[in-house]
């Protein structure tokens, strides 16, 4: 059976800790290589040091019992005056 793994991206949260957002899967070929499928694409950000990097990485697929825990509830989308963007509209 081909080798599966889960591509993921991270993202910095405003408490400092890195949160990997799934956007897509890869798995291994005949030739020994991997086929991705991404489902999103990763997007630049800056580092502490100031230059522009964009990173994907393909790691072991989390086991279901290991999904990200909360309260037992959706997340609810933010209020208006939680958002921090300045979008005029």
């Amino acid at each position: 059976m081909a080798k599966r793994f889960d591509i993921v991206t991270p993202r910095k949260g405003r408490d400092g800790k890195t949160f990997w957002t799934k956007i897509g899967v890869a798995f291994e070929n005949k030739t020994g290589g991997y086929n991705l499928s991404f489902e999103a694409l990763p997007i630049a950000s800056m580092t502490d040091d100031g230059s522009i990097e964009t990173r994907a990485l393909m790691m072991e697929p989390r086991e279901r019992d290991d999904a990200p825990r909360g309260n037992g509830r959706a997340q609810s989308t933010p209020h208006r005056d939680e958002l921090d963007d300045d979008v005029p509209f």
